[in-house]
């Protein structure tokens, strides 16, 4: 699971936006205000702000200390750090607030930065080690997090890491815009922030750094081994300790380690991990001996770690057999494969019901009931795992923690917690739009209609469903975020939306007024004041050197969107982008995440003076490692091509040209799959080069490409899946997965003339067969996300280019399941459903795109749809 989508729900009920805008304005410590002596300068950015001593001199990078803290020491901290720092004239950054401190430190915070209150940029060695003597004096007794990716400093609240003290970026190997630092030979390398403290062979380590590692060795080799457990694997990671499949030595026997980390992974009541896990530990102690509760083994504490050690419950997770065994996942389905799995849902919302009324029995309170807590024995046989918020059922508390789509802020006390969780999960197992139920409420009839028409359920089964969730909620869901007008805080309605259409998409007339709404919703979106994103959406348009600018999840993908669809923003968003792009000045250099997306935006919205500009940085920029369509090589040379037409600078398709000459030579193999990021992309460039050049060798070349994509392919139930490398997920989508390869199959097949009847240029029959499978992983209902790149507006896009437009007509109504309201008008929402998004890859652009093609014709999108042959292109 990706954290960072919580964390980005904090600031705004409707929009994924910057966490640090959660805080208010009373909340800041005063030393964010503090006067400071002349000549000293103040800087904020993101939830930092940072002191700077007059004629400071720093080197690029070296080594700096952290400091950490518990949120209740965190100002007292501050305070004594900035009398320290203004004394000695040392550079240093603290976070501003805090609500800041405990947000970062929550249960869900990135755990790399976890417990980093303070940071200090000592100069050279000789004021390190004044530092760390005087800090560790005056520090001594402050409890705080452990910084992971750090060496403690002795026993205090002191750590240190060698990185940079300037902010820089490069790319990492799976192609991610990560902090840099400059290695031995000038080149800038990831500054890697990782879980466990390490140093660049190459880095300089001062005489303090090599003893405190001598004395720490020293101590664990003469720590007692009291930790007879070897881990076979982790299971689950969050800031406050991990959860790990164990074998105790003593016995053989398989287990589970909860591990909780003191002062970390806090909920909204400030509990730490620790004290969450005691709370488990008293619970599970309680209902020794019921079947449905992993049996507890025993506490342990070893250094600062404190863990339970728990039965292994062997099955799988709730979640994933649901995931494998969904009819409307599947293809097609059956009457029989419909009724067996209503069948078994049905049995396992039983047993689930059963169990939750034994907990209540013995006054206890699950709390967190969720697909991931339930497991599913080989038997079938149901339990019930993760007790860390189980409460007693007469607490008047409210849970402090909580599973977005099994929540709601009317069912926050005792047995009301579990009947509500217990509504949703009834909802899930059948159509999971449970999460969207947070902007928009009335998504529960729309699915309890769906699954009595879908499903052979009992009679009123759907209309129950819907009725349990208002039952469990006190009598009705509170209104979604997308329901209430601005500013209301509940049941002050804004003005409806448009009803969606279930109309063929040639019905022009029913579907014009859908684009008017779609586009006039992302206008409505729109927030030029703000200089860190011009519209909202997905997490990734916060991360390092975006800015809220690129194609993919940014600007100029929406004001693309909308000038392609004929429905222009105003000059003045233009010119926000602009001013924007030129402001920031270590923009990554890529086609749809970067400086070349920007440029080749800027040039179709008339800024043609503008454009080429960011041209001129783009080649003053070394040329990535990446050879990807999004980020990379292939995505810079493709987009120098289209702009060498546009702003009349042939050299600019030179360039295009040595670029793809490279890729097709070097045969540099990606760090990811798929169109954006796969050898899909660059297959992607040299068709498009065949189209410039005529030149066959780049169809040959983009075959290659293709064949090595599909070599890694996946292929299940007929279905076409590139499989993602970092959690292993099968994708079908048009970035990332199956569907993607199989548009560039389909336009190299078109431009080899394998479809003319004499068959020259016929492809290899695995590639017709790929194209079969991926339009067969178009056909299940069940798809988690509306957008382009990952989602329903993709297949959409993939299906119409097929020619197969009563399938797209199908996605086109199913749309319904997730469109929104805002303000009145059409929107969407992004990437995990608990926000809507305006962006091209996630949100309401990319569906627009979609729509406009059904409708009204094609919108070229680069690498994507834009395939021009050597007839169209050449004069």
């Amino acid at each position: 699971m990706d954290d960072r989508y919580e964390r980005h729900c904090f600031a705004d009920p409707l929009f994924y936006d910057d966490p640090a805008r959660a805080e208010h304005a009373d909340d800041r410590f005063a030393a964010a205000t503090a006067p400071l002596p002349p000549g000293w300068e103040r800087h904020e950015h993101g939830p930092w702000i940072s002191l700077r001593p007059p004629h400071a001199r720093l080197p690029e990078q070296g080594w700096k200390v952290h400091v950490s803290a518990t949120p209740d020491e965190a100002e007292q901290v501050v305070d004594q750090v900035l009398a320290y720092c203004l004394e000695h004239g040392l550079t240093w950054k603290f976070l501003r607030g805090r609500a800041t401190v405990l947000a970062l430190n929550s249960k869900y915070a990135d755990r790399r930065a976890s417990g980093k209150l303070i940071t200090l940029y000592p100069e050279d060695d000789t004021r390190l080690a004044r530092v760390l003597d005087d800090l560790s004096t005056l520090l001594k007794a402050v409890p705080g997090p452990y910084v992971l990716s750090d060496l403690r400093y002795r026993e205090g609240p002191l750590y240190l890491r060698y990185g940079s003290f300037v902010e820089r970026h490069c790319t990492d190997e799976r192609g991610r815009r990560v902090p840099a630092m400059r290695g031995p030979d000038g080149a800038l390398v990831p500054d890697t922030r990782g879980t466990v403290f390490t140093v660049p062979d190459w880095a300089p380590v001062p005489e303090l750094v090599s003893a405190q590692l001598a004395a720490d060795a020293a101590r664990e080799a003469e720590a007692p081994a009291d930790f007879p457990f070897e881990v076979v694997k982790a299971l689950h990671f969050s800031n406050g300790g991990g959860i790990y499949l164990a074998t105790d030595r003593r016995d053989g026997r398989q287990v589970v380690l909860r591990e909780a980390r003191p002062h970390a992974g806090l909920d909204y009541a400030g509990r730490d991990a620790v004290q969450r896990l005691l709370s488990e530990r008293r619970v599970l102690e309680a209902l020794a001996g019921v079947d449905f509760v992993p049996a507890l083994y025993e506490y342990r504490q070893v250094w600062e770690h404190h863990y339970l050690v728990e039965e292994y419950i062997e099955g799988e997770r709730l979640e994933d057999v649901f995931t494998r065994t969904c009819p409307l996942t599947h293809p097609d389905p059956d009457e029989a494969e419909l009724a067996a799995y209503t069948d078994w849902a049905l049995d396992v919302l039983d047993q689930v019901g059963g169990m939750l009324a034994a907990l209540h029995e013995r006054g206890l309170v699950f709390g967190d009931l969720h697909p991931n807590n339930v497991m599913v024995r080989p038997d079938g046989r149901c339990a019930l795992v993760d007790f860390e918020i189980a409460f007693p059922a007469d607490d008047p508390a409210a849970p402090p923690l909580g599973a977005p789509g099994f929540v709601s802020p009317k069912a926050r006390r005792g047995t009301a917690v579990d009947a509500y969780a217990l509504a949703a999960l009834r909802l899930y197992l059948f159509l999971p739009l449970n999460i969207q139920l947070g902007l928009d409420s009335g998504k529960a009839e729309l699915a309890g209609r769906e699954i009595s028409r879908r499903y052979p359920v009992p009679a009123g089964f759907g209309a129950e469903v819907a009725e349990a969730l208002h039952r469990a909620a006190g009598g009705k869901l509170p209104a979604g975020a997308t329901e209430r007008a601005p500013g209301a805080a509940d049941g002050a309605a804004g003005p409806a939306r448009p009803a969606w259409p279930q109309e063929p998409s040639a019905d022009t007339a029913a579907w014009r007024p859908v684009l008017d709404s779609l586009a006039a919703g992302i206008l409505a979106m729109a927030t030029p004041d703000r200089t860190d994103r011009l519209f909202p959406g997905d997490v990734e348009q916060f991360g390092p050197g975006h800015g809220g600018l690129g194609l993919s999840y940014g600007a100029a993908g929406v004001l693309y969107a909308l000038r392609a669809c004929g429905r222009p923003a105003p000059p003045e968003h233009t010119d926000w982008l602009v001013a924007r792009a030129n402001a920031a000045a270590d923009l990554p250099p890529g086609l749809y995440d970067g400086l070349t997306g920007i440029a080749w935006t800027l040039a179709r919205l008339g800024a043609t003076r503008e454009a080429d500009a960011l041209v001129e940085r783009l080649l003053a920029t070394e040329a990535p490692a990446d050879p990807g369509l999004g980020s990379g090589r292939a995505g810079i040379a493709l987009g120098l091509l289209d702009l060498a037409d546009v702003l009349g600078r042939e050299r600019l398709a030179d360039r295009a040209l040595a670029l793809g000459h490279e890729l097709a030579r070097d045969e540099p193999a990606p760090r990811l799959r798929g169109l954006l990021d796969g050898w899909s992309g660059q297959a992607a460039l040299f068709l498009r080069l065949y189209g410039h050049t005529g030149e066959r060798r780049w169809l040959t070349a983009a075959e290659a490409a293709l064949g090595r994509e599909l070599d890694e392919a996946d292929v299940t139930d007929g279905m076409l899946f590139l499989v993602e490398d970092r959690h292993r997920r099968k994708l079908p989508y048009l970035a990332a997965g199956g569907v993607g390869t199989a548009r560039l199959i389909s336009e190299l097949a078109r431009h080899s003339g394998a479809d003319r009847p004499d068959g020259a240029g016929r492809l290899p029959g695995r590639f017709a067969q790929a194209t079969a499978a991926a339009d067969r992983a178009c056909l299940p209902d069940l798809i988690a996300a509306a957008g382009l790149f990952e989602g329903r507006a993709g297949l959409v896009l993939h299906l119409l280019r097929g020619g197969r437009r009563a399938e797209a007509d199908r996605h086109l109504r199913l749309l319904e399941w997730h469109v929104m309201n805002h303000r009145g008008h059409l929107a969407f929402p992004g990437r995990r459903s608990m926000r809507l998004s305006a962006d091209l890859a996630t949100g309401a652009a990319g569906v627009l795109v979609a729509l406009h093609e059904a409708v009204l014709g094609p919108v070229p999108l680069p690498g994507i749809t834009d395939f021009p042959g050597p007839e169209a292109s050449r004069p």
